[in-house]
């Protein structure tokens, strides 16, 4: 169940054990260069073609495509051209940087974009806190600064509060160089401010983060979710040439499911499990990568979706569960 004041999200018609997980292309995969990215129409095409059911975009993604309008104009237009296409905007992330928080109006700005948010139909915040540059880098030594982890807690929940007061779900993301990167410190910071999380767990695997009670707190809180492959120990953004191959051998795609399990078994209160390769080391292409792991996100919205009814889905080896058939 979720955490707060977050709420089930999915067809409210039916009950929340019955509520199916849904498949969203991230901002990310989309920032790039690309003929399919070339106007609105053709993204679009792709994330039908790809077979998602919606996308988690910001203001930012879409304002591109209408150069000259408010930002209050963009979230009317490209609510207008997604669903008119079938699809959704589910949701958005948010980013605040250290500076600005300290700002005294700094809500205010917030707060409208929380509203341009909710303009576009989406129902979720996904939130990016940066970490202080005096921390950044030093392995989680902020974890000793209770003053600072205080601050932190107090800016999470005036931003959690702020999508709460207008009826929207929020999520702080687990992100390097934010001040979710260092377990302990995310684990100090959700007792001081609770909260659920965007558990965008391939900051953590790739760095072998993976067990212990710590991670399994973490895991605990996760409501929604980022996804891409990662190499632990390696890539942050892994590319994949043959899925079906990987997850057969137990690769990267297998490594991330078996990380994912125990959030999968809980169910995301989002109900969106959202694809978001990242053009970064090997990976040029994340369009097409990230439509090559969409079997996989399905998988995924099938596991979660058992759960949620009661059912447990044993995928104890590869050939429990084939994503790609």
């Amino acid at each position: 169940m979720p955490l707060g004041y977050n709420r089930v999200l999915g067809d409210q018609r039916r009950p929340v054990e019955a509520r199916s997980h849904r498949i969203a292309l991230g901002n990310w995969p989309a920032s790039i260069r690309d003929r399919r990215t070339e106007t609105l129409d053709a993204l679009l095409s792709h994330v039908i073609t790809a077979g998602y059911d919606g996308v988690e975009f910001g203001i930012d993604a879409f304002a591109r495509y209408f150069p000259e309008a408010s930002p209050a104009v963009v979230a009317a237009k490209a609510r207008l051209n997604v669903e008119a296409r079938g699809l959704r905007i589910f949701g958005a992330t948010l980013h605040t940087g250290d500076e600005a928080a300290r700002r005294r109006d700094w809500l205010d700005g917030w707060s409208t974009q929380v509203k341009l948010v909710q303009d576009m139909g989406g129902e979720y915040i996904g939130h990016q806190f940066n970490i202080n540059a005096d921390y950044a880098g030093t392995g989680g030594l902020y974890r000793e600064d209770v003053r600072y982890l205080q601050w932190c807690a107090d800016r999470v929940a005036e931003a959690r509060d702020a999508a709460w007061q207008v009826g929207l779900n929020y999520y702080l993301e687990v992100h390097v160089d934010r001040i979710t990167e260092d377990p302990a410190a995310l684990c100090r910071l959700l007792e001081l401010c609770t909260c659920e999380l965007n558990g965008d767990l391939s900051h953590y695997f790739a760095r072998g983060f993976t067990r212990g009670r710590l991670v399994e707190k973490v895991l605990h809180h996760v409501g929604h979710t980022h996804v891409r492959m990662a190499r632990m120990y390696g890539d942050l953004s892994a590319a994949v040439d043959d899925p079906k191959a990987d997850w057969q051998s137990k690769g990267v795609t297998w490594g991330l499911f078996q990380f994912m399990k125990p959030c999968l078994a809980a169910g995301f209160s989002s109900r969106v499990i959202v694809g978001e390769t990242g053009p970064m080391h090997l990976v040029k292409d994340t369009l097409t990568q990230d439509a090559a792991l969409v079997p996989l996100y399905r998988a995924m919205a099938r596991f979660a979706d058992a759960a949620v009814q009661g059912i447990v889905m044993k995928v104890e080896d590869p050939g429990d569960l084939r994503p790609w058939g």
